[in-house]
């Protein structure tokens, strides 16, 4: 029997839940930001060189660098290779936005690849067939995701093949690694 005006639940769950993140360091945070606001070094004082250090070594980087986000990082590293107007670049059409966006931000072309259906990440024969149909490919941005890296070593021989250079995306993969190597250090 069906029954009108029944009423239906609905349960809201957010997108993402830095509330209750932040509660459980709330304290250290603002012992970070009063001694950032009392020394008044908002661009790389004592605190930006700390955590650039930090993450290299976690990493087992060279060295690190902070930016004001991961899409500055991202468009930045374009730059640093000469990369713009007329020039294409590979990377995972299953990614945060911002990929593609410093990709044009910069003046070139996103040429997105499919991922593997098991990790998610940029798959490495779909990457070689762009590799071979988009000769103005400059680099490919790999973006490790969920914690998982991707395939790195067929993504660097493709790469070596083509001539592209190689920009690892790991905001969500910082402390992964790859075959005992850091996801961010390859």
């Amino acid at each position: 029997m069906h029954q009108k005006n029944q009423e239906v639940k609905t349960l809201q769950v957010p997108l993402l839940d830095l509330a209750s993140l932040h509660h459980s360091i709330a304290t250290e945070i603002q012992i970070e930001v009063d001694a950032v606001l009392k020394s008044q070094q908002f661009i790389q004082g004592p605190p930006v060189q700390r955590l650039e250090s930090a993450i290299a070594q976690y990493c087992g980087a060279a060295r690190a660098i902070a930016c004001a986000s991961g899409t500055d990082a991202l468009f930045l590293a374009l730059l640093a290779l000469e990369i713009g107007s007329g020039d294409e670049v590979i990377t995972t059409a299953f990614s945060f936005f911002a990929t593609a966006g410093a990709i044009v931000r910069v003046g070139a072309k996103p040429v997105f690849v499919d991922i593997d259906e098991v990790t998610f990440n940029l798959d490495p024969v779909l990457l070689a067939n762009a590799a071979q149909r988009h000769p103005r490919a400059k680099a490919v941005i790999v973006v490790h995701l969920f914690g998982g890296c991707a395939d790195m070593d067929p993504i660097m021989d493709v790469a070596s093949a083509h001539g592209l250079a190689v920009i690892e995306d790991g905001a969500q993969a910082i402390g992964a690694s790859y075959h005992h190597r850091s996801a961010l250090a390859m």
